[in-house]
């Protein structure tokens, strides 16, 4: 699932604000790419925006990576807060909204793909 982010910092240092995407979603958290690195144990304040609506939550990150390439992004690992069933049905219907959509492009595909280009034959280098 790749969604627009904002994560706003609520422990270890001053309140700021960085947007992201996400890069999974799970009931009992999700992964993010921000252009800055929040060390483990800091608590954010995320708001994801969907096409069902924006959701908003308290996380606490768990790990971080860097993006490879050169993007300067870092994915962090976020645990909810208060993970509870509440949140869960929002959560597995934009895991369903995201299989839909995939299924569709899916289907898509097939009747756009085309047949296989005949290859060419290299030409004899001429003496």
């Amino acid at each position: 699932m790749n969604l627009p982010v904002r994560v706003t910092r609520v422990t270890g240092g001053p309140a700021r604000a960085w947007p992201g995407r996400t890069a999974n979603l799970s009931g009992g958290g999700l992964a993010v790419e921000l252009p800055t690195h929040l060390p483990p144990g800091t608590r954010v304040a995320i708001e994801v925006r969907t096409a069902i609506g924006p959701l908003r939550m308290e996380a606490d990150v768990l790990w971080t990576q860097r993006v490879p390439g050169g993007a300067r992004l870092t994915r962090h690992g976020l645990c909810l807060a208060d993970h509870s069933e509440v949140m869960d049905l929002p959560i597995h219907a934009l895991l369903g909204q995201w299989l839909v959509g995939l299924a569709k492009r899916e289907e898509a595909g097939k009747g756009k793909r085309r047949a296989p280009r005949p290859t060419r034959r290299p030409r004899a280098s001429r003496r």
